[in-house]
């Protein structure tokens, strides 16, 4: 079970986790998936699909077509599974640099093509859509109560903010796939190996989605 990205599947004790083996640092991470009640194993996948089409020029279009035909309700789960995404990168990210997932999320910036600011309002915009991703993924990342209530409220504050949202995000997770090229870690597939390399729990998850990296 080795990917392009030079790491190893390994099944845990927990059929609904399993552990993502780094050989070049020799750390690891366990990896639940997430409740099938908020994030069903099928919607990530698409997700996941959906991520990488958007960052294509060619099929962006499509992509925006897909999220144009999803209703508000539906933006808000796009922006729960768009999260946890980032929040997977980011513990994968960790096993191969060693710098915490909270902090690579909190870091999380986007500097390409796509940043397009010419006015002091603009650049406030940006900032706080900014925030809003990071606080995201920080919310998936630890399944803190009030980091969940906060983003929650960031979707939906003003009432019309969930498109704009879904839109910067997949901008950073464009970036934040790039950079983790750059490591020779590849972004693309994860979701759907986790999937795979997990079974359905029968009840409410028992532990977090995420650990922290361990030494192997």
């Amino acid at each position: 079970m080795t990917g392009d990205w030079q790491q190893q599947w390994a099944p845990t004790d927990d059929p609904e986790m399993v552990e993502l083996r780094d050989p070049l640092s020799q750390c690891a991470v366990q990896i639940a998936r997430p409740d099938s009640a908020e994030l069903p194993a099928e919607f990530l996948v698409e997700l996941e699909t959906l991520v990488f089409q958007w960052e294509n020029p060619a099929t962006q279009a499509a992509a925006d077509a897909y999220l144009a035909l999803r209703g508000e309700r539906e933006h808000l789960a796009i922006l729960r599974g768009l999260s946890w995404l980032c929040a997977l990168w980011a513990v994968v990210c960790e096993t191969r640099l060693g710098k915490p997932a909270d902090a690579i999320i909190r870091d999380l910036d986007y500097r390409g093509g796509r940043r397009v600011i010419h006015s002091e309002d603009e650049a406030i915009v940006w900032d706080g859509l900014t925030h809003r991703v990071r606080l995201g993924a920080l919310a998936a990342l630890t399944e803190d109560p009030r980091a969940v209530a906060a983003y929650r409220a960031a979707c939906t504050d003003p009432a019309d903010i969930a498109p704009a949202l879904v839109q910067h995000t997949l901008i950073h997770l464009d970036g934040f796939s790039q950079d983790m090229q750059r490591h020779d870690l590849t972004a693309r597939g994860l979701a759907a190996a986790v999937i795979t390399n997990t079974g359905p729990g029968t009840g409410r998850r028992r532990r977090l989605c995420f650990r922290p990296a361990h030494p192997m």
